[in-house]
């Protein structure tokens, strides 16, 4: 799931892109308080399969200009608002995606080949 995320992010505009990159978890107030909390995220992910791709951190605009809340200390509406987040990047990616696909299959229509212009034979598709 990390790889396909991080392949997704590299079709993402510049924005997007920080949100399917991984942030490493380390302490910001200098205490011992964080590192057990990270045990807590890894025993997380060993017993439930189903998590384990969980981020280590997670984006929160909504606390603040390029807030990064670590994945220990994220409430469950932290949690909520970085799905919502999530969907929204994923659903642009998909629509990139399709349009893509859809350029191809209208170029290839035409009778274009791999070294023809995409948008040039949709453009003669649409001519016709």
């Amino acid at each position: 799931m990390r790889r396909f995320l991080a392949r997704l992010g590299a079709w993402l505009p510049p924005q997007y892109q920080p949100a399917f990159t991984e942030f490493p978890a380390t302490p910001t107030n200098g205490t011992n308080a964080m590192p057990k909390a990270i045990d807590s995220v890894a025993r997380l992910r060993r017993e439930h399969h189903s998590l384990a791709d969980l981020p280590d951190r997670i984006g929160a605009p909504w606390r603040g200009a390029d807030e990064v809340v670590p994945l220990e200390v994220a409430t469950v509406d932290d949690i909520a608002f970085a799905v919502v987040a999530a969907n929204a990047r994923v659903s642009a990616a998909i629509g990139h995606l399709s349009a893509l696909e859809s350029l191809h299959r209208h170029a290839r229509e035409t009778g274009a080949i791999g070294t023809d212009l995409a948008v040039d034979a949709a453009l003669r598709k649409e001519a016709r």
